[in-house]
């Protein structure tokens, strides 16, 4: 990673759920459990595990279909496979029950900050660094800024409905680079994609980027091909990697 070296970025363009927004209950395993009960589905808690991956393998399908479109109905697709895979067989009740998920996921409410946020930033901004955030979501980052009080710290955020594309297009980082005013050579990437925040940014002529494993599901999974970029386990270890010491 670039940013590692002697020079400091100028920019840093950071992802924003599951890197600074945490998902809050409603939509963990026992959070889909309850909202199922609701309409008369006995979802499985157990099957959690299966689920994610049948969500990951049905985006897959999905975006190999159409490529980077920014994709609304993505959204319902990932809640009608996770309920679906914890049980839901009851197809109207499962369509009722993901459109009050996909409902949930767009309000910040539910929704907050992890702890690493706020000081990263703040240390960021200090260091008089510029950041952006780059999403792909419908969901309105001036909404974000304003509700978690992040506006004094973040100079600009562009989201895939905005640009009509997903990460990892090349659009969606000029888009965001020219939204803070900053040139690809002096910006690095955070996320917790590798496919569409790290190799996307990378692909996009970006100094730099990093993995954002908060979970360590790459130090769980040894013997996997080793990466284009440095993983860290939480924003915490930001600064010292861009070089702010």
């Amino acid at each position: 990673m670039t940013a590692s070296g002697p020079h400091v970025p100028r920019a840093v363009l950071l992802d924003v759920d599951f890197t600074l927004l945490r998902p809050g209950d409603l939509f963990s395993a026992a959070g889909y459990r309850a909202t199922g009960a609701r309409f008369g589905l006995r979802l499985d808690v157990d099957r959690w595990h299966e689920a994610e991956r049948r969500a990951f393998a049905a985006v897959k399908a999905r975006r190999d279909g159409r490529g980077n479109a920014h994709d609304d109905e993505v959204y319902e697709i990932i809640a009608e496979a996770i309920v679906t895979a914890m049980g839901g067989d009851d197809p109207a009740r499962v369509d009722r029950c993901a459109a009050v998920i996909v409902d949930a996921w767009g309000r910040c409410e539910n929704f907050s900050l992890y702890d690493d946020v706020r000081p990263c930033l703040v240390r960021l901004r200090a260091a008089g660094l510029v950041v952006g955030l780059v999403s792909n979501t419908s969901r309105d980052l001036d909404e974000v800024l304003e509700s978690f009080d992040l506006g004094e710290l973040v100079d600009g955020a562009v989201t895939s409905s905005q640009v009509g594309l997903f990460k990892p297009a090349p659009e969606i980082f000029a888009a965001a680079l020219a939204c803070v005013g900053a040139a690809a050579g002096e910006t690095v990437m955070v996320g917790d994609s590798y496919g569409d925040d790290v190799a996307g940014a990378l692909a996009a002529g970006l100094a730099g980027a990093a993995l954002l494993d908060r979970a360590g599901r790459r130090a769980d999974r040894p013997g996997r091909a080793p990466l284009e970029a440095p993983v860290i386990g939480s924003l915490e270890e930001l600064p010292v990697l861009l070089g702010l010491g």
